[in-house]
């Protein structure tokens, strides 16, 4: 089994693959003070919760965009499975053609997220990531990286409300009870954020499909995708394990050239 790990910033996804497949999937919270020790037990906490911790460990691939936790993580995927992580770098043949200004200032999630898709589905490809940032990454009709847009997520817009404005709650982002007219502060946050979410994704959406040439693939990933999705007005399909399957693509590229 391969182990492949994505840590953003407010999770840390892992994934357990075989030649069948993907055996498993599971999430932790990001936390930036843990040692390579605590996230160690995490991890194998993991593994036994989704009864695969007798499974020999072939490797592992780690993708993260918290520089402040990548070396412990490292660590600690070394510890649990006795091989040295393949980090995604600028050293890594990932087999994706990137054209933008500066390749090296990409973010290795989106590399891992645009080397799935290029592989698996049609083009052009749009791909949409609702994480702590929700990202728009480009292909065009080759598959070739083209462009990206970054903007605030549904938790950062969640937080702007609450710093800035003294009287509104802390709440967690879900669809309002009664649609998108809040009859209460509580629903009325969750419709403006949600639904203006939403709202903004489909117009990006349609941004880009116009900047690419006409109808696109457009994929929905990432943690907030399942909350997303019923209310995106665009036809999209969601693949919550997008940057898993993007991690092991390139790990099983690196270990063949190895070979």
């Amino acid at each position: 089994m391969v182990l492949a790990v994505n840590a953003e910033n407010t999770y840390i996804a892992l994934g357990g693959f075989t030649e069948s497949g993907l055996r498993f999937c599971a999430h932790i919270a990001t936390a930036p003070f843990r040692t390579a020790d605590q996230y160690a037990c995490d991890l194998l906490s993991m593994l036994t919760l989704y009864h695969v911790s007798e499974e020999p460990i072939e490797g592992a691939v780690l993708c993260s965009v918290v520089p402040s936790i990548t070396s412990v993580l490292t660590e600690a995927l070394r510890r649990i499975s006795g091989h040295e992580p393949m980090n995604i770098s600028s050293g890594v043949r990932t087999g994706l053609n990137i054209k933008i200004e500066n390749p090296r200032q990409l973010g290795s999630d989106l590399v891992c997220l645009a080397v799935e898709a290029a592989a698996t589905l049609p083009m052009p490809c749009l791909i949409v990531a609702a994480d702590t940032a929700t990202t728009f990454t480009a292909l065009n009709s080759s598959g070739t990286m083209v462009g990206s847009a970054i903007a605030p997520g549904l938790l950062i817009g969640l937080a702007a409300l609450r710093t800035h404005a003294a009287q509104l709650p802390s709440i967690r982002p879900e669809a309002p009870e009664h649609g998108v007219m809040g009859c209460n502060t509580t629903d009325s946050m969750r419709s403006g954020v949600l639904f203006g979410h939403a709202c903004m994704i489909d117009g990006m959406i349609q941004r880009f499909s116009e900047a690419l040439g006409g109808d696109i693939t457009v994929a929905l990933t990432g943690a907030y995708s399942e909350l997303l999705a019923p209310h995106l007005r665009t036809q999209t399909y969601r693949y919550p394990d997008l940057a898993l399957h993007g991690l092991y693509r390139i790990w099983k590229k690196n270990k063949k050239r190895k070979s």
